[in-house]
């Protein structure tokens, strides 16, 4: 029986997201999956020489991030059918991003094989609430999920009988929506202290919605958030923790 050909695609933040899929990566090696970040635009085309498409995602205020509903709806229709994977991470409450982001792959001719979430540290909760230490640790049963989702997909990927498992749309997640509606219309204006700056434009090179660049006038990168998605990637892995929210938030954890 031939072996599925298996895509690991994910988009991450603090870190979190990468981790999770360079497990999966790791712990599948014997079967050969390839392993790639999300960018904007995207090579869609590499999408039909796989069978099996794992994607992953880290959850914003209850919600996929914009950047990576953006990568699923500009994905093809695909013929024939491929099977899908979908996990997430998430610092507080995942809410139903896994349901509509699975909608929106099955619009795509795709099969939900599993769906699966893992709080896990360093997100964005993590710069903007006061520290907590459940925001900076992995859920208790991490270990135990993850070897149980490995498996599946390992089934998945060896088999050819799939059987399509969607998720649920959690009803009680809409007693989250005032929390969802309110958080998405903060914004930030991140700032760079000049006097940490490196100038290793990381954060220029990073960023796939292109919010920060080089200014003419500038020794440092200079922010724009209008399509800003607030991920924070710049700032926890800015190398010399440059980049801030506030001067309250110029000593967080990264």
């Amino acid at each position: 029986m031939p072996v599925k050909r298996t895509l690991i695609i994910y988009h991450s933040g603090a870190g979190s997201t990468k981790t999770i899929a360079e497990i999966y990566h790791e712990k599948l090696k014997d079967l050969s999956p390839d392993l790639i970040p999300i960018t904007l635009p995207f090579p869609y085309e590499i999408l039909g020489h796989y069978d099996l498409i794992v994607l992953g995602f880290p959850t914003y205020h209850g919600e996929a991030p914009h950047s990576m509903v953006q990568f699923v709806e500009n994905m093809p229709s695909f013929e024939p059918q491929k099977t899908a994977f979908l996990f997430t991470t998430y610092g507080l409450y995942p809410a139903n991003a896994l349901y509509h982001l699975g909608k929106k792959l099955k619009e795509k001719n795709c099969v939900l094989s599993f769906t699966a979430g893992y709080r896990a540290p360093a997100t964005d909760a993590a710069l903007l609430l006061p520290p907590m230490k459940p925001l900076f640790r992995y859920g208790k049963n991490t270990v135990k999920k993850l070897n149980n989702h490995l498996e599946h997909i390992r089934k998945c990927i060896v088999s050819s009988q799939i059987v399509e498992i969607n998720p649920r749309f959690r009803l009680h997640a809409l007693l989250n929506y005032p929390n969802q509606y309110f958080g998405k219309r903060v914004t930030h204006q991140l700032t760079v202290d000049d006097t940490l700056c490196v100038q290793c434009n990381r954060c220029v090179h990073q960023c796939i919605l292109t919010c920060w660049h080089r200014g003419s006038s500038s020794l440092v990168p200079v922010y724009d958030n209008t399509h800003c998605e607030y991920c924070f990637k710049c700032v926890h892995h800015c190398p010399a923790n440059a980049i801030m929210l506030s001067s309250k938030t110029k000593d967080a954890p990264n």
